[in-house]
């Protein structure tokens, strides 16, 4: 395989068959990715010294949702500049201080693509390293 475009992408997602689908999207366009099930597993990933570039995160997940996660996020500066896009099927609320939002089963998977582009290219290398 050819070096990953950005290295890697945290997928945080609950539903498995999500997660895996999600994972061979990213992996046939170029992408590294890495999943977790949940928020509680994504900031003991980032905590525990993995890296990611960007994060493509579920909001209604057990455990801590996405809205937790994404304040936990922003209070820690090693992780605050992280890009975030929100992959969500119920979207009633704004997500703060995301990138995007992916509505589940709607939106072409090139839009998602797209976003991780623009997510990677504005990755800086704070985001990358703790």
């Amino acid at each position: 395989m050819a070096q990953a475009l950005c290295a890697p992408i945290l997928i945080v997602e609950d539903n498995a068959d999500t997660r895996d689908v999600l994972q061979r999207v990213l992996d046939i366009s170029g992408y590294d990715a890495v999943t977790v099930p949940d928020g509680l597993d994504a900031l003991a990933y980032l905590r525990g010294g993995g890296r990611a570039i960007a994060i493509v995160m579920d909001i209604a997940m057990p455990r801590m949702d996405g809205f937790a996660l994404q304040r936990a996020l922003s209070a820690d500066p090693r992780f605050a500049s992280i890009p975030i896009i929100a992959y969500t099927a119920n979207w009633e609320r704004p997500v703060p201080n995301v990138v995007g939002v992916y509505r589940k089963g709607t939106d072409d998977p090139d839009r998602l693509l797209e976003m991780l582009a623009v997510a990677c290219m504005d990755g800086s290398e704070p985001s990358r390293s703790h």
